[in-house]
């Protein structure tokens, strides 16, 4: 694949696990997940999709205008389910205040908003870290937080330098690269139990709102791709309960940068498509610059 077939499996499978996950937010005990409903997607989807927009044709990553697009879509009504963290710093964008310092700091800043929406700048090939670091503190100046979005960065860019093929060494490449954090240590711990299911794994890890629960498990489901497939992993992920819209969009994001959108069953690429958002989408990955 391309560079902008992987772009679009991305962010299309992480909008369809964005979608299917948020029915099923905060919900324990599921048994069993349903597709006939009305799909919305959430945050998740709607700030990488402005982060995109941004960046779709830009050589030099700004994060003043990262900022500027998040404010523009806040203003306008179109973000839903904003965490504590992003509202904060969007408040304080609408009033005025400068990027670098509206981001909410401490030990309650360390969430999935920064990591949910990172994807974008895996596909740049001007990204570094202090840009990701930047782009991360328009919302969450936390260093959890930042590593959260390393770790996503880095699983897709594994996908796209052919470094990772769907295998269960995702996680041994990632804690390579990121700090020594509790995102890392609880890497490594998931890692060791790798011979487990999602179930399993679920039982000791829940997904929460914290992004050192979240973002392991989105990579430990990812390993499992070549084992399984797109479907039963989203539903395992589901009936885990949580944080289920970001797992299930994060995970879609690193598996779709991997396989693409023809590892999508085709009624998930029906519901896709009447989202608001999916023209938008194609547009971006047709007119993207790497």
């Amino acid at each position: 694949m391309d560079i902008k077939d992987r772009l679009k499996g991305c962010l299309i499978a992480g909008a369809v696990g964005d979608a299917l996950g948020h029915k099923y937010e905060g919900i324990d005990h599921i048994t069993d997940m349903d597709i006939e409903f009305d799909w919305q997607i959430s945050d998740d989807t709607q700030l990488t999709v402005a982060t995109s927009e941004v960046l779709h044709n830009a050589i030099e990553i700004e994060p003043e205008k990262v900022a500027e697009r998040f404010l523009y879509w806040y203003n306008k009504g179109k973000l839903s389910g904003l965490g504590a963290s992003t509202l904060k710093a969007l408040r304080e964008l609408q009033v005025g205040g400068h990027w670098a310092i509206v981001g909410r700091s401490g030990e309650f800043a360390a969430g999935n908003g920064a990591a949910m929406r990172i994807a974008p700048l895996a596909f740049k090939k001007y990204a570094t870290r202090l840009k990701i670091r930047d782009i991360c503190s328009i919302t969450h100046r936390n260093d959890e937080a930042y590593t959260g979005a390393l770790t996503v960065y880095y699983a897709i860019k594994a996908s796209i330098l052919n470094i990772w093929e769907g295998d269960d060494n995702l996680i041994d490449y990632v804690i390579e690269k990121i700090p020594d954090t509790r995102v890392r240590d609880r890497l490594i711990e998931v890692n060791k139990l790798k011979h487990l299911s999602i179930a399993e794994i679920g039982e000791i890890y829940k997904p929460t709102g914290y992004v050192v629960d979240s973002v392991p498990m989105a990579i430990f489901a990812a390993q499992k791709i070549n084992q399984s497939d797109f479907k039963s992993l989203i539903t395992s992920l589901i009936k885990i309960g949580g944080d289920t819209d970001t797992v299930c969009s994060m995970f879609g994001q690193i598996t779709g940068a991997l396989k693409g959108i023809d590892m999508i069953p085709a009624v998930f690429m029906n519901k896709f498509d009447n989202l608001e958002v999916s023209q938008t989408i194609l547009d971006l990955v047709d007119k993207w610059r790497e």
